[in-house]
């Protein structure tokens, strides 16, 4: 598994979230300010291939930038904004993605994610920033199984 690439936020749509920006959802607004409160924790350098990977899509700068530079996993305050970010993110992607086809998608992130923190030991500061992004998804009340939408 790579953990660099699931810490970076590949497991978000980022179309998604751009469409969700093009139709003006709260949760795409609120994405903007957890950007700009995450760019207020520390100056980072952008990584143009993670600029690239957002060019076009009609987000906002703050967005843009604030995906184009993660924190390392040790940087507790980074991480956190970080963290806040990219459960944002999530809740602007979902805001495109039926109620119907949202409990298995929870469901395998949340799988993903404590499968992530396992590898990365749930002690270590990766590994507990993927609990913290797997406690964070909705759908706690859901039973592990057998849940089908209706």
């Amino acid at each position: 598994m790579n953990l660099e690439a699931l810490y970076g936020g590949s497991f978000i749509s980022w179309e998604n979230v751009a469409e969700s920006w093009q139709k003006r959802t709260v949760a795409s607004r609120l994405l903007l300010f957890a950007g700009r409160r995450y760019l207020e924790a520390g100056e980072r350098k952008a990584e143009p291939e993670r600029l690239e990977i957002l060019e076009g899509s009609g987000l906002p700068d703050e967005i843009k930038s604030a995906f184009a530079a993660p924190p390392e996993p040790g940087e507790s305050a980074a991480a956190r904004k970080w963290g806040e970010f990219m459960d944002a993110s999530l809740a602007a992607e979902f805001e495109m993605i039926s109620y119907g086809e949202r409990p298995p998608i929870i469901a395998e992130l949340k799988n993903g994610l404590e499968a992530a923190a396992d590898e990365a030991g749930e002690d270590t500061p990766l590994g507990g920033w993927f609990l913290a992004r797997r406690d964070a998804l909705p759908g706690g009340d859901l039973p592990d199984s057998g849940y089908l939408p209706i």
